[in-house]
């Protein structure tokens, strides 16, 4: 790692110095749903309901255009919020990598207490040896007073396909869909899927 300028320290002193710093850096704030394998292999307790967590995420690019865009060390990053009364507030932490430029970076900064995901598995059919069909309902709510967007990323086993869904949904891998949920504020809404899925 470079610093530029390049500090000077004299003998016996100490200095503390700014790696980097940009103003009016892009950040995306996500709220994350991570659904779990097992709930496809449960087939003893179907239709459990099951809370999940809805995971704050703030990302960010690491580029020159934002005002960064050199290496950053591995460390922790803080993130701090204004307030109302011009103060900061303390938001969240997390560890990153060493990270070069140009690459995006996913700071987890806790879990969210005022969006709530709870899961209902509201339908198990086995349609062959083994090959099932599973549908799921998810609840999202929001109480908040602005409307939030909530990634919700299904880990669905062996060979799977869609039958229906109630929201746009995409493969982002062989073995999981990822549903872009909107939530009004203060609101509702239900996502409603089934797969055929096929071990």
């Amino acid at each position: 790692y470079t610093l530029d300028p390049e500090p000077t320290i004299n003998n016996a002193q100490t200095k503390q110095v700014s790696m980097l710093g940009g103003t009016g850096v892009p950040v995306q704030k996500r709220y994350v749903v991570d659904g779990q394998s097992f709930y496809y292999r449960n087939v003893g307790h179907p239709g459990a309901p099951i809370k999940d967590v809805v995971q704050v995420f703030y990302q960010f690019k690491n580029e020159e255009k934002s005002g960064l865009g050199m290496p950053m060390p591995a460390g922790v990053v803080r993130v701090y919020h204004a307030d109302s009364r011009g103060g900061v507030q303390f938001v969240g932490e997390d560890r990153i990598d060493h990270t070069p430029k140009d690459e995006t970076l996913n700071l987890k900064i806790g879990n969210a207490f005022d969006v709530v995901c709870e899961r209902n598995q509201v339908d198990f059919e086995k349609i062959a040896a083994n090959t099932y069909e599973v549908e799921y309902e998810i609840t999202l709510r929001n109480h908040k007073t602005t409307p939030v967007r909530v990634e919700v990323n299904e880990p669905i086993g062996g060979t799977w396909r869609m039958i229906r869904s109630s929201h746009e949904w995409t493969k982002t891998a062989a073995w999981a869909a990822q549903f872009n949920v909107p939530v009004a504020a203060e609101g509702e809404a239900v996502l409603k899927y089934r797969v055929r899925v096929t071990y």
